[in-house]
């Protein structure tokens, strides 16, 4: 394993900028995840670590040697795509041992190599298959394999999963993480799945734009998101975001003064941290005491068994919110008003820039 350095990275096509002055660490044997939106450089960022891509600035080291200017070959880095890229006519032993062959390893070191990574993933009974004789899970196995025999001081990942149904998704997280931790070998995972960068990654860097918006455990970008980019990415429904303004035009008369802010922030409620009102009889939500109650109007539900999710509109602006319900929790009618409030100390604030502020205090 090996620290990943990247220092004042720069890449254009056609003299777009893709990445700009980018600066970024990934610890000896860490697993890191690249997760952004489709188009903002962290697959870019990635080919050109592994040297599938030329740097127009800056550098890039691994354990501390300088690797920018190396071929691929010799980065010490190993690649897994978002295809397979498994040579068909090849069995799954020759596909996993291709690499090592042609770096001039003998024969018996091949096999044995190959032996003790498929006992690794579990694909010994394969090593005689051809690709098309197996399934999509079973192949990226394989692909994830052929890495593996390298014995590369960082392995790279590039969306290797979305191939893949969602059972299957989920199954192969699991083992990407369990061969982590059996193997301590530095890991970098792109992905524009939310769900992957929180479930698989010790670390997280969002990306944006050919950016790093911020760099964190996954807790501390879903609890403590530095912008609006941030907070509006991570969580499902997104955030809800509410101008001061449609705040001030939806709270409800009465003694329950609302979050001290400024009057041209945006205020940040995820839907799990905003609480109907009243709806099952009582005066009030768990945990709102103090809250400003807001004014709204159901729009629509939707039932996941696991979960409610309410659509509804505030009274005066129309601004759009979601809230998440537990499922025994009763479903308010469509179109029928709401007073909603939200959990105390969950309300973000954003300057008109986007930035995170100090969380809004109750007067």
């Amino acid at each position: 394993m090996a620290e990943l350095l990247m220092r004042g990275l720069h890449k254009a096509y056609a003299g777009v900028p893709v990445l700009q002055a980018l600066d970024l660490s990934v610890h000896s044997g860490e697993f890191m995840v690249f997760v952004g939106p489709s188009g903002c450089g962290k697959s870019t960022l990635l080919r050109l670590v592994a040297g599938l891509e030329t740097l127009d600035g800056g550098d890039i080291s691994v354990g501390g040697t300088p690797v920018g200017h190396l071929p691929p070959a010799q980065r010490g880095v190993a690649m897994v795509f978002q295809s397979y890229a498994l040579y068909p006519h090849m069995t799954v032993a020759e596909n996993m041992g291709f690499g090592l062959r042609m770096a001039g390893q003998k024969t018996a070191q091949v096999r044995a190599a190959v032996a003790a990574v498929a006992e690794t993933l579990q694909i010994t009974p394969l090593l005689q298959r051809k690709p098309r004789e197996l399934s999509g899970g079973q192949r990226q196995r394989v692909a994830i394999g052929r890495a593996i025999v390298r014995r590369p001081r960082v392995f790279l990942f590039d969306e290797p999963l979305s191939n893949l149904d969602a059972a299957l998704r989920v199954q192969m997280r699991s083992e990407l993480a369990r061969l982590h931790r059996e193997l301590g070998t530095t890991m970098v995972y792109v992905t524009h799945d939310q769900v992957e960068a929180m479930t698989l990654g010790q670390r997280i860097a969002l990306f944006n734009a050919g950016r790093v918006e911020q760099v964190g455990t996954p807790l501390s970008l879903f609890r403590e998101p530095a912008n609006r980019f941030v907070a509006g990415f991570l969580g499902s429904p997104r955030m809800n975001f509410i101008a001061a303004a449609d705040w001030a035009a939806a709270a409800a008369p009465g003694p329950t003064p609302g979050p001290a802010h400024a009057p041209d922030s945006t205020l940040g409620v995820r839907p799990e941290h905003l609480q109907p009102l009243g709806l099952d009889g009582a005066p009030g939500a768990a945990g709102t005491q103090g809250a400003s109650a807001l004014q709204a109007q159901v729009a629509f539900v939707e039932h996941l068994g696991d979960a409610l999710f309410v659509h509804a509109t505030l009274q005066g602006s129309g601004c759009p919110v979601a809230l998440r319900l537990a499922p025994d929790q009763p479903v308010p009618a469509t179109g029928s008003a709401l007073r909603l409030a939200p959990v105390a100390g969950q309300v973000h604030v954003f300057n008109p820039a986007g930035r995170a502020l100090p969380r809004p205090a109750l007067h």
